[in-house]
């Protein structure tokens, strides 16, 4: 059977954004086009295989250091060449993405949204949800993480029948590998730390982590707390950690690549999520596809589909030291008797690959099939939009 032809634009391509194109391509012909190679805030080492269905609208900056003009012609004239019969969006705040949307309209191409909003991840302001409504009414179909991402778009006006959930997925089966004893001994790592793998940024909320393992930690003297990644706050941290009399007993090891970073996993005895704010949290995924249990903020948006009712870790209040620290302490209890692999393993093989390329397959052909032709007054107010943008 003849697969759609769609197009998927991204910021930038990282690892995930190599992945998901590969799990697209199983059942669409999928092209990415990413707005630019560089990008400044994602520091983390992504991946460096070569990939023919990427095409790269800007090789030497940034696009937010391109003209709206300058975007338009090469976008354009890409979407043309690919003639696409769906293309696919990334969120509704990019310019090249609502250029895209433009193009869509205008040459009667069905578009569907990718989004990871919550409702609760910011404050909401009745003018932008305005213009969120009058977006989504351009828009075919949609793509969300989960139930809360399915929410938010149903509470600003989207038929729900449209949406399909299992965007946010990582490669379940390379953190499943078992990891070789040796290059976890490597790492030189105690053998029993809680882990948290994120950028050392406010809404992070790491503070609370290590004042709750402050706690912790003065009862429970064998463990230890693991902290991969970096950011402008590590200065901040590691004076927390010196004030706390914790240097032997939190370990932080900068941004670490992908096998590395697997291998952290393996070692790791649980991770530790607590955003005071988070759309999802691949690192969810990477962690229960790891075999370890998780404790993770509330406001973490895979928690519903990854953490509720499944029996592999707990959910806290992320403006509460106290809540952190009685479920690490509950989790320091249930280790001593329960394995948590198989279950965190079965838990997420339900967001997998296959629920990628079925969800995207299915929003493409419904999105076809249910096509609205927007005349020439939407277009007309879409262009106005997209001028008044800075």
């Amino acid at each position: 059977m003849k697969k759609i032809r769609a197009v998927a634009l991204n910021d930038t391509m990282g690892s995930y954004h190599h992945f998901r194109l590969m799990c697209a391509n199983d059942s669409l012909d999928c092209t990415a086009i990413q707005f630019s190679s560089i990008d400044h805030t994602n520091l983390w080492q992504g991946s460096s295989e070569e990939n023919k269905q990427i095409i790269t609208l800007f090789d030497d900056k940034p696009i937010t250091e391109v003209s709206k003009a300058k975007i338009r012609h090469r976008l354009f004239k890409v979407l043309d060449e690919v003639d696409p019969e769906v293309v696919i969006l990334s969120g509704w705040d990019a310019i090249p993405s609502l250029i895209a949307l433009l193009w869509a309209m205008e040459n009667n191409k069905p578009t569907i949204i990718i989004s990871e909003s919550q409702e609760h991840d910011f404050p909401r302001y009745r003018i932008k949800e305005y213009f969120k409504n009058f977006l989504l009414d351009l828009i075919d179909s949609a793509f969300v993480g989960g139930i809360n991402q399915r929410n938010y778009l149903v509470k600003l006006g989207f038929d729900n029948d449209m949406i399909f959930e299992g965007c946010d997925i990582v490669d379940n089966k390379f953190f499943m590998r078992p990891s070789r004893k040796e290059d976890i001994e490597n790492l030189k790592l105690p053998e029993n730390y809680f882990l948290t793998s994120c950028r050392f940024v406010e809404k992070k909320n790491l503070k609370i982590l290590i004042e709750a393992f402050s706690s912790l930690e003065s009862v429970h003297t064998e463990w230890s707390l693991v902290l991969a990644g970096d950011g402008p706050l590590r200065g901040e941290l590691e004076s927390l950690v010196l004030e706390y009399n914790l240097s032997d007993k939190v370990h932080f090891l900068g941004y670490l690549d992908y096998l590395t970073m697997k291998n952290v996993y393996a070692g790791a005895s649980c991770f530790v999520l607590p955003s005071t704010t988070e759309q999802w949290g691949l690192v969810i995924n990477e962690a229960l596809a790891s075999g370890i249990p998780v404790i993770c903020s509330k406001n973490v948006g895979s928690a519903p589909n990854l953490l509720s009712g499944q029996h592999v870790g707990y959910v806290f209040d992320p403006l509460s030291s106290t809540d952190l620290l009685g479920k690490m302490e509950k989790i320091i209890s249930e280790l001593k008797h329960t394995d948590f692999t198989s279950v965190a393993q079965e838990v997420i093989s339900k967001w997998d690959r296959n629920k990628y390329s079925d969800s995207i397959n299915k929003a493409s052909k419904l999105g076809i099939k249910e096509y609205k032709k927007r005349g020439f007054v939407k277009i007309l107010l879409l262009k106005l939009y997209i001028y008044l943008l800075k």
